[in-house]
């Protein structure tokens, strides 16, 4: 629960973050990187989420096993 909190705190400040950059944006450099203002902020957003998602399941699929344990079963 408290993992969902801080993600949703941080992509609602990457989101801000992206807003106020889009201000500064010509629709040129947007086109240059592939955005368009209508989908910049949006894009952003789901860019972070993919890259904590990922993040999240590379720490679950990396289990620490011990070697003391190993055959044991």
């Amino acid at each position: 629960m408290l993992r969902q909190i801080f993600k949703s705190l941080i992509v609602a400040r990457q989101a801000s973050a992206a807003f106020e950059t889009l201000s500064h944006l010509s629709d040129h450099q947007l086109q240059d990187i592939g955005f368009t203002r209508a989908t910049y902020v949006d894009e952003i957003k789901a860019q972070v989420l993919a890259e904590m998602d990922a993040a999240d399941e590379k720490k679950a699929t990396q289990m620490q096993i011990n070697p003391n344990l190993v055959g044991a079963v």
